[in-house]
């Protein structure tokens, strides 16, 4: 398809990686992702985005194929997510909680092309990568630019939007439940019932440029990724992303960066008031 066709073809269609791209279209300069000293806007959210889609696709992948995410919360986490999301490659976030036969199942199962992973869980993903002989790994570490880090594949790569033709109705992620009577099943998401309900769910719970929306809660689970994360990138909001719930990291994000909503479950509300008895917070 010629490029002036493509470029028509991406104003019509419905892809979550579009929501990126016009909040970034909006509101260049405004802060999209906080996390620790890191401020990345959305001019270079969207920009670190196609990097990564680009390289993906110089890697021979193509729209409809699975490549597996396996870390914690990070801008990486988001950056990926989005990339697959342009370019129609399907992203299948990996339970932290998996391990050998259970991780192999699953990355076997999705039928992944390869898996973009944290340092620190690169031992552990080796575990279910024994037995699956030729995937492309694909690892993130700030500090490493060689060959098979996430920084060799952003590198010298287009930051001008990937060229790929993804269709409203074609899979986004294979969601894994937790297997807690089986195996784990692969919950297909498209990208026009994400699209639809992350625009939903910024509706029902009044999500705003304006909002800063706290992440804690794991994001390979689709109620942070899903419910909170991609409705905050369609809207324009910022989200401070952490990597994991303690009380007082909470409460400095909500002091420091103005943190206006997030997701928790009821043990870490009751935790959080527990320890506002010792010491008062500004929330």
């Amino acid at each position: 398809m010629p490029t002036n066709d493509i470029q028509m073809y991406q104003l019509r269609r419905v892809n979550v990686g579009d929501f990126l791209k016009r909040s970034a279209s909006r509101e260049p300069k405004k802060v999209a992702l906080i996390e620790g000293d890191r401020r990345i806007t959305y001019a270079e959210f969207n920009a670190w985005a196609n990097r990564a889609a680009n390289g993906l696709l110089q890697k021979g992948l193509k729209p409809g194929d699975a490549f597996a995410l396996m870390s914690g919360n990070c801008a990486e986490f988001l950056v990926s997510y989005f990339a697959c999301a342009k370019i129609g490659v399907v992203c299948v976030p990996i339970n932290l909680f998996w391990r050998d036969v259970e991780l192999k199942y699953v990355l076997e199962h999705a039928r992944v092309k390869g898996v973009i992973v944290q340092k620190a869980l690169r031992k552990q993903l080796q575990s279910g990568l024994e037995l699956l002989p030729g995937r492309d790994v694909i690892c993130i570490d700030p500090e490493d630019d060689g060959p098979g880090s996430f920084s060799a594949l952003c590198a010298n790569q287009s930051s001008g939007e990937p060229e790929a033709i993804v269709d409203d109705n074609a899979p986004l992620s294979y969601l894994y439940t937790s297997g807690t009577t089986s195996a784990p099943k692969g919950v297909v998401t498209s990208h026009n019932a994400e699209y639809i309900q992350s625009l939903g769910s910024a509706i029902d719970m009044r999500i705003t440029s304006d909002d800063v929306v706290g992440a804690m809660m794991p994001m390979f689970h689709t109620g942070q990724l899903n419910a909170f994360c991609t409705p905050a990138v369609a809207v324009g909001a910022s989200i401070c992303i952490m990597p994991g719930y303690e009380a007082n990291r909470l409460f400095d994000a909500i002091e420091d960066h103005k943190v206006s909503i997030f997701f928790g479950l009821p043990m870490l509300f009751r935790n959080m008031l527990e320890v506002l008895e010792t010491q008062m917070r500004d929330l």
